[in-house]
């Protein structure tokens, strides 16, 4: 095999650059945020993205480093113990679309942006809502350090 470019999947890799490039362009004129400043636009787009465009972001997010870099690095160093996170992503991206609607539809309503958030209009506790919120911070480390 000779060493040097190879030339078509460096136009691929070009075409979809530009494609990539120009769709973000092409995005961010798409609308404009009411308010920049506000929270909801930086962490929920504005809260405008319905159920199609959601299901595909949270797939994309979910099938990512974790699947392909993380758990087969997690079985390779535990061994069989990792494979608990193969029926795991098969089975949490499809139940999350069935209590999360409705979660959401509250949350639009109320304008909760974050879970916490939600605990403290739901049930009207801080010290609840602190502890969901702590709670989320600490189960997010070991996602991280994978």
């Amino acid at each position: 095999m000779k060493d040097g470019i190879n030339g078509v999947a460096l136009a691929v890799f070009i075409f979809f650059f530009v494609v990539v490039t120009v769709l973000g362009f092409l995005a961010a004129r798409w609308r404009r945020a009411e308010n920049a400043l506000h929270l909801d636009e930086w962490g929920l787009g504005g809260r405008s993205f319905g159920g199609w465009v959601t299901w595909f972001l949270l797939g994309g997010d979910l099938y990512t480093a974790y699947t392909f870099v993380a758990v087969p690095a997690a079985v390779y160093a535990a061994g069989a113990s990792g494979f608990f996170a193969v029926p795991y992503t098969i089975l949490v991206y499809p139940l999350v679309f069935t209590f999360l609607p409705r979660l959401w539809s509250v949350s639009h309503k109320h304008g909760y942006v974050t879970t916490s958030d939600f605990v403290r209009g739901r049930f009207g506790s801080k010290g609840l809502s602190l502890a969901v919120a702590v709670t989320g911070i600490l189960a997010t480390m070991p996602y991280i350090a994978l």
